[in-house]
């Protein structure tokens, strides 16, 4: 989507034209001159609802005018390795000669490796802009991820060497977050180790290092949680055992992953709550599963 003399909100990439508002790409939109025909209820409402109590672009205003066609690169999401993988850079890679537009807010690692893969590319500070003419893309389909991956492992991985202690056997600790991370993990570190698997927290790895690291592993075991997002770098045929707190967690986006690149995709779900805790016995019967020579 093309809009001329679109406003942009550099802060969260709210964007709005004579008549609309979009916001998170041009998945929510917000109709300036007939109120009534937006929705009351679900998700674009309660979107919205919370977004318009902030600023809005004011087109009357003095604002810093951005001359020539950018394409948007600010969504809520971005600091999320997993939206990182699965919207920002399949969006880049499949226009590379464009023009982007990053906050200021996205982490440093992240520009950095646009930078490396030569993407043209302006960061903003939290002010509101006016842009001659700004593409919204669209949400990147599976095969656009796929591409990128692809595009990645033939022109970029290959020449990494950011890591060399490879192992083909992991398992994701989330011991340094709040969220997510399994309360009696330091029980079941025994029984991985057993059964080979090297323990890594990924919250300080560069995305080289961990690109390198899941290029090489052939089984993964880990929390729900964002690392999870590498198993698009493991080789085909590769198994990962998903620990989720919730049947649902991520709406099954691991899932998505794992299917995409040909990989086996278990899940388990501990009955035991609120703590989020996994028996020994069940994690050792899957390991068994997968290493029955051990």
């Amino acid at each position: 989507m093309q809009i001329q003399q679109a406003y942009l909100d550099a802060q969260d990439g709210l964007v709005r034209s004579s008549d609309w508002l979009y916001f998170h790409g041009n998945h929510f939109r917000w109709n300036l001159i007939n109120p009534h025909s937006n929705p009351t209820n679900g998700e674009n409402f309660n979107r919205f609802t919370q977004r318009l109590s902030g600023r809005i672009p004011d087109l009357t205003a003095t604002t810093q005018r951005l001359s020539g066609h950018f394409h948007l690169g600010i969504h809520p999401h971005f600091h999320s390795y997993y939206h990182l993988w699965t919207e920002l850079i399949p969006q880049v890679l499949t226009q590379r000669e464009s023009h982007w537009l990053l906050p200021w807010w996205l982490p440093v690692n992240y520009i950095a490796f646009l930078q490396q893969l030569r993407i043209r590319l302006t960061v903003l500070p939290p002010r509101i802009f006016q842009c001659e003419l700004l593409t919204i893309p669209s949400k990147p389909s599976l095969q656009d991820i796929k591409y990128s991956i692809e595009y990645l492992r033939q022109n970029y991985l290959g020449r990494s060497n950011a890591c060399n202690d490879l192992t083909s056997r992991i398992y994701i600790s989330r011991r340094r977050v709040k969220r997510r991370h399994l309360q009696n993990e330091q029980g079941l570190l025994p029984i991985l180790d057993r059964y080979g698997y090297r323990i890594v927290e990924l919250e300080d790895w560069s995305i080289e290092r961990q690109m390198q690291l899941f290029s090489g592993v052939t089984h993964v075991v880990a929390p729900h949680g964002a690392g999870l997002t590498n198993a698009l770098w493991m080789p085909v045929g590769g198994k990962v055992l998903e620990i989720r707190p919730s049947y649902a967690s991520g709406d099954f986006c691991f899932s998505e992953i794992c299917a995409l690149s040909s990989l086996e995709h278990e899940v388990l779900v501990p009955t035991r709550r609120p703590a989020f805790r996994l028996k020994p016995a069940i994690l050792t019967e899957h390991l068994q599963s997968w290493h029955p020579k051990v």
